[in-house]
C-alpha cells in the first residue's frame, strides 16, 4: 500500500499544480483586460482634456467637460482598484506577498 499512497499523493500534488497554473493563466488574461481598459479610458480623457484646451467640441457631447473628465478619472480609479485585486489575490494566495503590491503604488 505504500507504493500506491506514494502515487496518490504524487498525483494530488500535480492536480494542484495544474490549478495553481490555470488560475495564474486566467489572473493573467484578466489582468491584461484590465490594463486594455484604463489605456483605453485614459485616451479617452487625452481627447477630452485636449479638446478643452484647444476650444474644440467636447467629443463626449452628453455632458460638460468637467463631468466628462470626472466620470473618467472615477472609472480609471476604479479599474485600477480591480487591477490591483487581481494581484492581491494572486499574491496573498500563494505567496502572502500582499506587502509587495502595496509598496508599488
Amino acid at each position: 500500500m505504500g507504493f500506491m499512497d506514494k502515487m496518490k499523493e504524487t498525483a494530488a500534488k500535480a492536480g494542484d499544480a495544474a490549478k495553481g497554473a490555470a488560475k495564474a493563466g486566467q489572473d493573467k488574461i484578466e489582468e491584461q483586460k484590465l490594463k486594455k481598459k484604463i489605456s483605453d479610458l485614459q485616451e479617452e480623457l487625452g481627447a477630452i482634456v485636449y479638446a478643452q484646451r484647444t476650444g474644440a467640441p467636447n467629443p463626449a457631447s452628453d455632458a460638460s467637460f468637467d463631468a466628462s473628465i470626472d466620470r473618467l478619472v472615477a472609472e480609471i480609479t476604479e479599474q485600477e482598484d480591480l487591477l490591483a485585486a487581481v494581484g492581491d489575490d494572486e499574491d496573498g494566495d500563494e505567496t502572502g506577498g500582499t506587502d509587495e503590491a502595496s509598496a508599488a503604488t
